[in-house]
């Protein structure tokens, strides 16, 4: 199980996404690729701004055809024991003088609990997490 940070979601719906990007994915099972709930919300955000800036709904379409087909039954919420892991999360990276933010510590969480990998671009973001992460912009990935 791998979930897509926004970075990457982003990247793949790119007129010209990063090569290394194109490569991850073509190695990939795509059944195995899943979203979160806090990436959905990252992603309706820019959708929504777009639309209200541009009033072009491609954005807004690109991301129901990516909630109700390319993933559906594959996007996990945050909910249950989830929401406590990542305050936890956020307490601990706070001490070390390491802040975290909301939507990473979330999407973290998430990962965690169902001994996922993280497929981002920012690595750093979630350093010290004991987290499996997976660079897709970083050749041979």
């Amino acid at each position: 199980m791998i979930f897509l940070d926004t970075n990457v979601v982003y990247e793949a719906s790119r007129t010209i996404p990063d090569p290394n990007v194109v490569e991850w994915f073509r190695t990939q099972d795509l059944l195995d690729l899943y979203l979160c709930g806090p990436v959905v919300v990252e992603q309706s955000f820019g959708a929504e701004t777009f639309l209200n800036k541009t009033g072009s709904d491609r954005h807004v379409r690109a991301l129901d055809n990516l909630i109700t087909r390319q993933f559906s039954g594959r996007i996990v919420e945050f909910s249950g024991s989830i929401p406590r892991l990542a305050g936890r999360l956020r307490a601990m990276r706070e001490k070390i003088g390491r802040p975290i933010s909301l939507p990473d510590a979330m999407i973290a969480a998430i990962c965690l609990t169902h001994d996922a990998t993280l497929a981002t671009r920012n690595i750093r973001d979630f350093d010290g997490l004991d987290l499996k992460l997976v660079n897709p912009f970083e050749a041979g990935a």
